[in-house]
Formats: C-alpha cells, structure tokens, sequence
C-alpha cells in the first residue's frame, strides 16, 4: 500500500518552480517564507504545525551545522536534516 505524501500549503505549491527549496539546501544567513510542508510522515507534520512552522511565516536559517537552525517568528528551533527535508521555503 503506498502512502500518500501530506502536504500543508495555502495554495497549491508549482512543483516546477525553482524558488521553492527545502530548507535543508538553503545557505545560512539566508531569509526566505515558508512556502509549504511536504512529508509522509504525520508525526513529523504535526510536531511542525505545533512548533508554529507554517506556511506564509518568514523564516532565515541561522546555521546549518551540527543541526539546522533557523528562526521562525523570533523564536529559533534547531532540527535534523529529516525535519529541514520537509520544509519548503521560497527565497
């Protein structure tokens, strides 16, 4: 049985638009918003939702090792590449 990918956007996300990259290939210090969440995994989409990490929000990855640390609405949150991998950020 194939799982079916969960994904929280306000609008459909265009699969071929370069601007949208997870957060995980992104430079430090760079800015962008969080376009959409994408995973397979409900656990992982719900503990994002319940750390505030949703669409529409601005966020700037601070660092990324030993983990990826990034900031969303002036609280920062370090995570694995696992969780950074299901974040889709438009730059």
């Amino acid at each position: 049985m194939k799982t079916k990918s969960a994904l929280i956007s306000p609008i459909e996300p265009d699969r071929t638009d370069t601007g949208n990259t997870p957060l995980s290939s992104m430079e430090a210090k760079k800015r962008g918003k969080i376009s959409h969440l994408e995973t397979k995994n409900p656990g992982i989409l719900q503990k994002l939702m319940a750390m505030g990490v949703l669409p529409g929000m601005p966020v700037t990855l601070l660092r990324r090792k030993p983990s990826f640390l990034f900031e969303v609405d002036q609280t920062r949150y370090a995570v694995d590449r696992e969780i950074a991998d299901h974040i889709f950020v438009s730059c």
